[in-house]
């Protein structure tokens, strides 16, 4: 039987890949993505850069690539089954680029904890050669919200 969490993730990607999901951003950088595989703590996917993702230079900009990091490192933090997450630190790192209409692969891979914190580290690289476009090291908290009802809180203006 498989876990919920995976299906959830998976449901989830799957609706961002055919450009459908509730954040327009996230069906903007993923539309078109092909799973490859999701597991505990683990995704692997490839994209296609296309013209709605790149600069003038024709070339993938990097905000974006920033924006799948952070989109695909928090889905392999959330396939972990442990509840949703916020990112709080990202740290990105960027080799080479792709260009409109090649194809990139993704790994999301979660490496570790520090109390309740989670790490993720992604990998990009263009499929045609497996050369090395960007890594990222995600940091998340686990999101609870708590509200808390009191009038001495709320502003006088």
């Amino acid at each position: 039987m498989e876990d919920s969490t995976i299906l959830n993730t998976t449901t989830y990607l799957e609706a961002l890949a055919q450009g459908n999901g509730l954040s327009e951003i996230e069906v903007l950088i993923l539309q078109g993505l092909e799973l490859i595989h999701v597991g505990k703590g683990i995704i692997r996917c490839k994209l296609l850069v296309t013209d709605r993702v790149v600069g003038d230079d024709g070339t993938w900009h990097a905000g974006v690539i920033t924006a799948v990091m952070d989109a695909i490192g928090a889905a392999s933090v959330y396939s972990t089954g442990d509840g949703l997450h916020s990112s709080v630190d990202l740290n990105a790192s960027f080799y080479s680029t792709a260009k409109i209409h090649e194809k990139v692969e993704v790994e999301a891979r979660v490496k570790g904890t520090n109390g309740r914190l989670k790490s993720s580290v992604i990998e990009i690289r263009r499929e045609r050669d497996g050369e090395l476009i960007a890594t990222g090291r995600l940091w998340m908290a686990p999101l609870s919200l708590k509200v808390k009802h009191t009038a001495s809180n709320l502003s006088k203006l």
